[in-house]
């Protein structure tokens, strides 16, 4: 994962207002003067979860209602505030009153040569409006370095069969890549085009699974051909070690791309792609010296770098982000993987060696994908080298689902709780899928969430109207520069408490950077207080509140963000500016430049 620098510093904060004879003050210390602002709290944070009910047959049951069913939090009843249902890819006729007609386009014309585009819009002309927190995001995640090319590719023919039939307007879809470090490849769109040129752009790639498979085979080889149980142990051990390693890698980089997207909105699904990764490292070679040496420690010593811990981390982040994983091993049948007829090896190894050796590696490697989808109330396509049937029912989770929601119960931020959602009257048969559970953040580290998602995914939402002046630069030491920035936040926007003879407001300001090299800064939270005399209240609800930061940044493009948080209205704002700080090429202002598309650097 990359090493995050400071970018800047904050030199200098000041309070300004644009009526300057309004008699506001700004307190940073109510504490200190013994008379604190006190504030009852109640939980508001609503918990979505979307449930996917399926008959023995498998086919989505799509006519179940709010008191159908059940759902406790830690084993605790909570009461549903809110039910949402879809069903063959349309709301159910109580959650969508509203529907637009959309207008008739022309068809562009065309060559004679020419055959005319297909159509992107289903044949319906109505189009319903999809709430914010019910649109899809779609993550196609590759992990190349653990992926065979050939393996990758014939999956990606299926996959854009697949984004073509089921994008539908207000859908989005990114692509994210893992090669030892983790790059988007096509930022969210609605096009499924994009995605997929995207996807013909990855084919081009090579996929280091070749790399890895040449070097178990090595490790195989010699473990079968040596007498000495010592040297096998040693060539295991050390192919284990470097595999724990690059795993590790892994993981970080998709825990990365989970947080990135934790401030989105909505639904959020993960299509992760590779060939696997195991939860023991190097878990078939110790079985190997077992079935050689007849050691039945090795098995043991194999069980050391088990790293289920560290998935359901995973598993966890994911859960609290409302992400879901659709995991696909793209190795498909698994049969003899590295180990063919001209390896030597394999003459060392009678058919129950080999089959227990093999059936270990395809265990290890699908056990991680079976794992994540189960926990997360995805889906995982295994054992298949057309994945269509298992995209068909990936699609159905897209057009047929249930979202619930309840409040949060209110207890110690950063507890993870456990989810459970039951039918009343179970049927024989039927399955139900749903996350499993989620943290429950504080304010600060949603706060954190909304400012990733700008600066990963260019995320802004503004019920507060926040808005962002960049005034002058000026040349600093170390050929860094000062710059000065402001944030305005209208007063209407702000909900003010009557206070004995005035009205008091408490917000919490946020500021962060990342540059073009996907350094990000630590987020500074600066706290403000505003007192405003009742006598003057009307006339400040008409001004504008702001607050001057000066930082000291490095020249070159930066990605600025601040979010404002009121404290007492509970409401948050995230915006945010591309800055070009000191002498930068003019083309890097036009735009965000390629590297800041990069997660990790």
């Amino acid at each position: 994962m990359a090493v995050r620098k400071p970018l800047f510093r904050v030199a200098h904060l000041g309070l300004a207002c644009a009526l300057l004879a309004l008699p506001l003050t700004a307190r940073q210390d109510d504490a200190e003067s013994g008379d604190e602002l006190f504030i009852e709290r109640v939980a508001v944070d609503i918990v979505n979860v979307e449930v996917y009910v399926t008959d023995q047959e498998g086919e989505p049951v799509g006519d179940l209602t709010r008191d159908d069913f059940m759902v406790t939090e830690d084993g605790k009843p909570v009461e549903l505030v809110n039910f949402y249902r879809v069903t063959d890819g349309r709301p159910a006729a109580e959650f969508a009153p509203a529907v637009t007609t959309a207008p008739e386009e022309t068809a562009p014309e065309t060559g004679p040569d020419e055959e005319p585009p297909p159509p992107r819009l289903p044949a319906s002309s109505e189009e319903v409006v999809v709430p914010e927190s019910q649109r899809l995001h779609l993550i196609i995640y590759v992990d190349n370095f653990n992926i065979h090319p050939l393996n990758r590719n014939r999956v990606f023919s299926r996959l854009r069969v697949f984004l073509n039939e089921t994008m539908t307007t207000g859908d989005e879809a990114m692509v994210a890549s893992y090669e030892r470090s983790l790059h988007i490849r096509q930022p969210f769109t609605g096009s499924a085009d994009a995605v997929n040129q995207a996807l013909f752009q990855l084919e081009k790639m090579s996929g280091s699974a070749v790399e890895r498979e040449s070097e178990r085979a090595a490790a195989l080889k010699e473990i079968y051909e040596t007498g000495s149980l010592h040297t096998a142990l040693f060539r295991a051990k050390q192919f284990a070690e470097n595999q724990q390693h690059e795993v590790g890698n892994a993981l970080d980089a998709l825990e990365e791309t989970l947080d990135s997207l934790a401030g989105l909105p909505g639904r959020k699904m993960l299509i992760h792609l590779s060939d696997g990764i195991p939860m023991v490292p190097g878990q078939d070679l110790y079985q190997a010296i077992q079935q050689r040496f007849a050691d039945q420690s090795a098995l043991g010593e194999a069980f050391t770098r088990d790293m289920s811990r560290q998935y359901m981390n995973l598993i966890a982040r994911a859960n609290s982000n409302r992400i879901s994983f659709y995991t696909i091993d793209a190795g498909g049948l698994r049969t003899r993987s590295g180990m063919g007829a001209e390896n030597p090896a394999v003459n060392n190894m009678t058919p129950t060696s080999f089959m227990a050796v093999d059936g270990m590696r395809a265990s290890n490697l699908q056990g991680t994908l079976k794992l994540m989808a189960n926990r997360t109330g995805g889906r995982s396509i295994l054992n298949t080298n057309d994945v269509t049937a298992g995209l068909r029912q990936v699609a159905r989770d897209f057009d047929n689902y249930y979202s619930l929601g309840y409040r949060a119960p209110l207890s110690d931020r950063g507890r993870y709780h456990k989810i459970e959602v039951r039918l009343r009257e179970p049927r024989r048969g039927w399955t139900v899928r749903h996350r499993e559970g989620y943290r429950d953040k504080s304010p600060a580290a949603q706060m954190q969430d909304s400012i990733n998602a700008f600066l990963v995914h260019d995320y802004a939402t503004n019920p507060l109207g926040v808005s962002l002046d960049v005034g002058e630069q000026t040349p600093g030491t170390r050929g860094n520069f000062h710059v000065q920035v402001r944030v305005r936040i209208p007063l209407e926007k702000i909900v003010l408490l009557p206070r004995g003879e005035s009205y008091e407001a408490r917000l919490s300001i946020y500021f962060g950077a990342t540059d073009e090299k996907g350094r990000e800064a630590p987020m500074q939270d600066l706290p403000l207080s505003l007192r405003i005399p009742a006598s003057s209240v009307e006339m400040a609800r008409r001004d504008e509140v702001a607050r001057v930061i000066e930082a000291t940044m490095r020249p070159g493009p930066h990605k600025v963000v601040v979010g404002v948080r009121d404290e007492i209205g509970e409401e948050r704002s995230v915006v945010g500016r591309l800055l070009a700080v000191g002498d930068v090429d003019p083309d890097e202002r036009q735009g965000v430049p390629e590297s800041l598309r990069d997660l990790g650097g």
